[in-house]
């Protein structure tokens, strides 16, 4: 009994060594392959080491492999639903090529309990039984259908078959499907269209005569040429015509075979971007075998090393490397023929004898994955060398400046470390110098955000910037030291880059809190100001309103009946307002123009009229302090010029009114005159204005004191002139309004000279012109006044006092 097991198990491993069919056992648990035949593995292309432990479902073809199906049918075979499992699908070998197989699975059972042991799978390759039926289905369908063949085969082409009509538009007849793919056209879209319509128009004479003479015999079968695609795009096309004619060699119909080339056009084109990039580097380039011949060499090797091509090729690259770097060289190149770029610096001697330092770039050929010769690309850098060592001689000098700079420096590598401080980066962070090398800067100095709270880790801007390799612009923000202190710093940070690439950062930054402090205490001061000017300039009205009713009801009470001591009391009342008004009034204009609320008139002005009037209004007061005042007038100012009188004329009243109270004796001049020292608009012109006067005259280091407000250089002085200290402050800012200037020339005891600038525009006359071509002239009739006479004029007041007033 014993010997007869025996025998069958020896026929059974024969049978399963020798079977012609694959015959393999699987885990039933995990699908895993645990013993496959020769005849299995021969079959797959690999070993059984190789296929082991690997899954049952590795080897199917992912399109015919249907997991549910499978995983179903396995469940039901564990289970003992179902016996067998039995199918034909397509299995992967190892080169990639399929084959076609008969694949039936069972579970083997323990005869005992029942219980599943393993999967048994058997293979049988059907590939030529497959390829037969194929082969007998192809035969009978062109049997069955022999008229359609040529449409069957037309459609599952990749290339555009076509045929055309023997008309003279050589119109579609029929189109294969891969008009879809090649022009985006649907075959029905193109049928009944002219043959020429896609082509581009560049093309169309071209395939005319082509056609013309290739049914001649006269041009090769193909030809190429452009085609539109439906989006506009151009596609290359290579077609092969067919002639059809009857028995008497009239032209039936066409048949064109195109292919898209436009892929193989573009890798000529690329072919040529290859050559250029080849012969017009300017760098040497040079192809070498696997022994460092050098097989081509373009005119920038030659350029480099001074030698022809013919010196160059079919020669060793030894004689053109520097002795010393030979060995170098060489082991380099090995490294090169065995699949690895390389990159590295040595010397070579150049025909004339001198030493040429260059860069090296080692680049394998590689064909079918097989390393065949080597690229070898070289560029000088001589310069560059010399460059470097100059740096490394300013190495101290940097040092020097680096610790004079009052602002921080820092240089940072790639991953944010600090491999440099200058003393004033780490004075700011209050850290020993030589503690801050190699510490990662976070680790130091806290970036936050505007909300007050730190950044993530290494998600700062500044390490973010550092590793992209960017640079960021000069900007603020605020940091926080390892004692907890905090500091706002404007900082800026840009690459280190070598050789293209980039080696770290460096952050310049300084401390802007005190800095900040100060801007911020400006800009509330300047804020404050601006609040009162605008507050003054809004309290106009509510200031002058009472002070009017006062200065009228004293005239009204001065035309009352009164006893001379009660009209003494009236008259010094209106004196007094007076002067309240005048101080009122510079007070509010000055505000008014601080608050940027004063608007400049634009009207007719007499310059001498206005002058006379200023002239008059000071001649009194001239008069009783017995000087002289009159006024110089240039011919060249026009008779009217268009500006804002009254403040002309207000400046005018300001430096008259000075120049006559602070002189005792002497006279005051007042001389306008045109200032064409400057070209200006064709409708503009200056005009310059001087007052002098013979009076005390103003210290030379006072005089920057005259235009500000509210300024008074002397106050002996000012007690025995009065005055508020803003007339001056007040005619320099309605100069600029003007687009003038002001200044003064004065020496103490010898008077002082005002001087100011206007800019005006030209007057233009303007008429009422009737339709007869005549000046219309109004007439004020006589009439009018008695017209006037009974009239009742109502009077609108939200004032109770100025209302009793009126």
């Amino acid at each position: 009994m014993s010997n007869s097991i025996t025998q069958s198990r020896s026929l059974f491993e024969q049978l399963y060594t020798h079977a012609p069919i694959g015959i393999a056992v699987a885990s039933h648990v995990n699908g895993l392959w645990v013993q496959l035949n020769p005849a299995f593995c021969e079959m797959l292309g690999s070993t059984e080491e190789e296929l082991l432990h690997t899954s049952v479902v590795h080897m199917i073809y992912e399109e015919d492999l249907r997991y549910e199906e499978f995983r179903r049918n396995f469940w039901e075979m564990t289970n003992g639903e179902q016996p067998m499992y039995e199918t034909e699908v397509r299995l992967k070998r190892k080169n990639g090529t399929l084959l076609w197989a008969t694949i039936r699975a069972c579970i083997v059972r323990d005869e005992v309990s029942g219980e599943p042991l393993y999967l048994l799978v058997q293979a049988a390759d059907i590939t030529k039984q497959k390829e037969a039926e194929e082969t007998l289905l192809n035969q009978r369908q062109q049997l069955e259908e022999s008229s359609r063949i040529s449409r069957i085969l037309a459609e599952s082409s990749m290339d555009l078959i076509a045929i055309h009509e023997a008309d003279a538009e050589r119109t579609f007849k029929y189109v294969s499907h891969a008009s879809r793919k090649m022009l985006g056209y649907e075959p029905e879209e193109m049928i009944g269209r002219s043959g020429m319509f896609c082509i581009h128009q560049d093309d169309i004479p071209a395939v005319k005569a082509y056609i013309r003479r290739q049914m001649i015999g006269l041009t090769p079968e193909r030809i190429s040429y452009r085609l539109v695609h439906k989006d506009g795009s151009l596609v290359w096309a290579d077609t092969l015509t067919h002639y059809v004619c009857d028995e008497w060699g009239n032209l039936q119909e066409m048949v064109a075979v195109t292919r898209d080339i436009t892929e193989s056009k573009q890798q000529q084109l690329n072919l040529q971007e290859y050559k250029s990039l080849f012969d017009c580097n300017p760098l040497g380039v040079a192809s070498l075998d696997l022994d460092g011949n050098l097989l081509k060499a373009n005119v920038g090797q030659e350029q480099l090393t001074g030698h022809s091509k013919e010196e160059l090729l079919s020669r060793p690259f030894d004689h053109l490397i520097d002795p010393v770097d030979l060995e170098k060289t060489r082991y380099h190149f090995e490294e090169s023929v065995k699949g690895v770029a390389q990159r590295y610096e040595i010397g070579l001697i150049h025909k004339d004898g001198q030493r040429i330092e260059t860069s090296v770039i080692n680049v394998p050929i590689l064909l079918e994955d097989k390393v065949v010769g080597v690229y070898g690309i070289t560029s000088d850098v001589t310069a560059a060398k010399r460059y470097v060592e100059e740096i490394e001689n300013l190495s101290y000098e940097r040092a020097l400046i680096l610790n004079g700079m009052s602002e921080g420096v820092i240089g940072l590598d790639l991953d944010g470390n600090v491999n440099f401080a200058n003393p004033a980066a780490a004075e700011m962070m209050n850290i020993c110098p030589s503690e801050m090398n190699g510490k990662p800067l976070e680790k130091m100095m806290i970036q936050m955000q505007s909300e007050g709270i730190p950044y993530p880790t290494n998600g700062t801007p500044i390490l973010r910037a550092v590793r992209e390799g960017r640079a960021l612009p000069r900007t603020e923000s605020v940091f926080w030291r390892q004692d907890g202190s905090s500091f706002l710093a404007e900082f800026q940070l840009k690459p280190i880059m070598d050789q293209g690439k980039t080696r770290g950062a460096v952050l310049v930054f300084r401390d802007m809190t005190s800095v900040k402090e100060i801007i911020r205490a400006k800009e509330a001061a300047e804020h404050a100001d601006r609040a009162k000017s605008e507050f003054l300039a809004i309290m106009s009205h509510e200031l002058r309103t009472p002070l009017n009713g006062i200065m009228g009801m004293a005239h009204l009470l001065m035309e009352t009946e009164l006893n001379e001591e009660q009209q003494g009391f009236a008259e010094i009342m209106i004196d007094s307002g007076e002067s309240l008004l005048y101080i009122l009034n510079e007070i509010l204009d000055f505000s008014k123009i601080e608050a940027g609320k004063m608007d400049l008139e634009q009207g007719p002005v007499d310059i001498r009229d206005m002058l006379g009037s200023v002239i008059e209004l000071f001649s009194i007061k001239a008069s009783e302090k017995n000087i002289e005042l009159y006024s110089e007038i240039s011919d060249h100012i026009p008779e009217r010029v268009c500006g804002d009188e009254t403040r002309i004329r207000q400046i005018l009243i300001n430096l008259v009114g000075n120049a006559v109270k602070f002189t005792e004796k002497g006279s005051v001049t007042i001389v306008a005159e045109m200032d064409s020292s400057q070209a200006y608009g064709p409708d503009q012109l200056m005009l310059s204005f001087k007052v002098k006067d013979t009076g005390i005259g103003i210290a030379f280091d006072k005089q920057h004191q005259l235009f500000q407000s509210f300024s008074q250089l002397d106050p002996a002085i000012n007690r025995k002139f009065g005055g508020t200290g803003l007339g001056l402050a007040i005619s320099k800012k309605l100069v600029e309004l003007m687009g003038g200037a002001i200044g003064v020339q004065s020496e103490i005891g010898q008077g002082a000279e005002f001087q100011f600038t206007i800019m005006l525009d030209k007057w233009r006359e303007e008429e009422m012109v009737s339709e007869e071509g005549e000046v219309a002239v109004t007439v004020e009739l006589p009439e009018r006044n008695r017209l006037a006479r009974g009239i009742r004029i109502l009077i609108a007041e939200d004032q109770a006092v100025n209302s009793h007033l009126l």
